[in-house]
């Protein structure tokens, strides 16, 4: 068995454990709404040690997947062979049995997670991700000898691998808003019933933490430390600095004069593109990494989500996001003057922690 295959189950079990020692005081209804969003850490993790993809079937399953991806891509007139010659990896997979597949590119120590698909009815990012990877994987030199990349292009291939893509995954979550940061209990519900009017493509999940593809990209940021995150997304028109920092006017700690400098490099790369600063949503990626972890979290949000625009996007967000990866930007271990939120513990190993109790199986 893999380290990350154990590490995965080790977590898995020790959230099972957790869970069962949660059930006395906190029942699970699915017709209570008001206990749907009782404060355990996320919902049925056993569901988890059923989606880790085992080693013998990785393989077939990118090939298979792969060959699914270029059916969708003809779909949308683009040529393009989505996967290419990149070496994909993947170690769980989604309800529908897809893989969450992401590729690793460099062997520097500054390291940059980028994020396609999250919302896969927004599908121009989901192109520009596929189209990267297979961009850094035929210029091998590009990244130099400092750089590292995580690149997953489509975190929600079930929402994507559809008649009609939707914002949410198979189960109805955004996963937008379903990272367990430090005020989502006590937000996320009411945002999403009075700011969104309770409409479903934004519904934030019974628990956060409860989807797979959640648990995917927290595995990715514990895992290889990211210092810092580019997440695509559209159609908004503009580059949102996440964080760190509280919005607050103070003067600026190194890190987040570096964070800023960074979005400005990357929108003078791409035609000086509009930049904004938007406060966070509970359950955010911004809110999780960018302001609880103090990792520099930038989304670009695209124009449209048309499908014929994907060269245009190209040839002006290639520089950007090239520019972004290459940025020099080791992050300081140690903010001035601040603190992580308490939440902000690493999710893998505070259940490793728990798990090693006398009597938790294997």
């Amino acid at each position: 068995m893999s380290l990350l295959r154990q590490h995965i189950k080790t977590t898995v079990l020790a959230g099972i454990a957790l869970l069962q020692a949660s059930t006395s005081t906190a029942q699970v209804s699915f017709v209570d709404q008001a206990q749907m969003f009782t404060k355990v850490p996320f919902i049925s993790p056993s569901n988890f040690a059923d989606s880790v993809l085992a080693d013998q079937r990785k393989a077939g399953a990118i090939r298979t997947f792969c060959t699914e991806v270029r059916k969708y891509f003809r779909k949308y007139k683009w040529p393009d062979d989505p996967c290419g010659n990149v070496r994909w990896q993947a170690e769980l997979h989604t309800k529908s049995g897809h893989p969450l597949i992401y590729a690793e590119f460099g062997s520097g120590q500054e390291t940059t997670l980028l994020l396609g698909g999250v919302h896969s009815d927004e599908l121009t990012p989901i192109h520009l991700a596929f189209r990267f990877a297979r961009y850094l994987n035929d210029n091998s030199g590009l990244l130099g000898t400092n750089a590292h990349v995580i690149l997953a292009p489509l975190v929600n291939p079930d929402g994507f691998m559809r008649t009609r893509p939707t914002r949410t995954n198979l189960n109805g979550i955004d996963l937008n808003r379903n990272f367990f940061t430090a005020d989502w209990y006590d937000k996320a519900r009411r945002v999403w019933q009075v700011d969104r009017k309770r409409v479903l493509a934004h519904f934030p999940g019974y628990f956060p933490n409860s989807e797979v593809e959640t648990i995917f990209q927290i595995q990715l940021i514990d895992r290889f430390r990211p210092d810092k995150i580019l997440s695509v997304h559209a159609p908004l028109g503009f580059l949102d600095y996440d964080g760190p920092g509280s919005g607050i006017l103070r003067p600026l700690t190194s890190t987040e004069r570096k964070a800023k400098r960074l979005v400005k490099a990357i929108s003078e790369s791409s035609q000086n593109y509009k930049v904004v600063d938007y406060t966070f949503y509970p359950g955010s990626l911004g809110n999780y990494a960018g302001n609880e972890r103090h990792i520099p979290t930038v989304t670009l949000e695209l124009q449209t989500t048309q499908p014929q625009m994907v060269d245009a996007y190209w040839r002006q967000f290639q520089p950007g996001i090239t520019q972004a990866v290459q940025y020099p930007f080791a992050r300081l271990p140690q903010l001035e003057g601040q603190e992580e939120a308490g939440n902000a513990t690493s999710f893998s190993d505070q259940y490793t922690y728990v798990a090693k109790n006398p009597g938790t199986p294997d």
